[in-house]
């Protein structure tokens, strides 16, 4: 069995494993597709996603109602992700307010439960 980093050129290969339809939505430049073969067959798969994560969006009760805030910050965030050079952005919504919003965006649910972890200094 080997390890290596998959060429974007073979991102095709990644068809019928969980990364099937996520690679299509891939910035090579921001990402690194990790891959186990045994011969030409891929057995394990793993990206690595630079993604713009957008969090904590709130907006004070009384001002929940009012368009303004929503626009305002919505205008903010899209030319903040322009200037990083973000073609997706990803978010959670710990609210109904802000899934609602989330969804009237266009925001599609990802699948799974999404964790955070930290990156240890050293191999163990």
């Amino acid at each position: 069995m080997t390890s290596r980093t998959l060429h974007p050129d073979e991102y095709w290969k990644l068809t019928g494993t969980e990364m099937e339809t996520i690679w299509p939505h891939l910035d090579p430049s921001r990402s690194v597709v990790l891959v186990v073969e045994d011969g030409e067959q891929i057995v394990g798969c793993w990206a690595l996603l630079a993604v713009a994560h957008l969090e904590g969006c709130w907006i004070h009760p009384a001002y929940r109602k009012r368009t303004s805030v929503a626009r305002r910050l919505l205008a903010s965030m899209w030319q903040a992700a322009r200037e990083i050079g973000a073609r997706t952005v990803v978010t959670s919504a710990c609210s109904a307010d802000v899934r609602a919003m989330v969804a009237q965006l266009g925001g599609v649910e990802l699948p799974g439960e999404h964790f955070s972890m930290r990156v240890p200094c050293q191999l163990q």
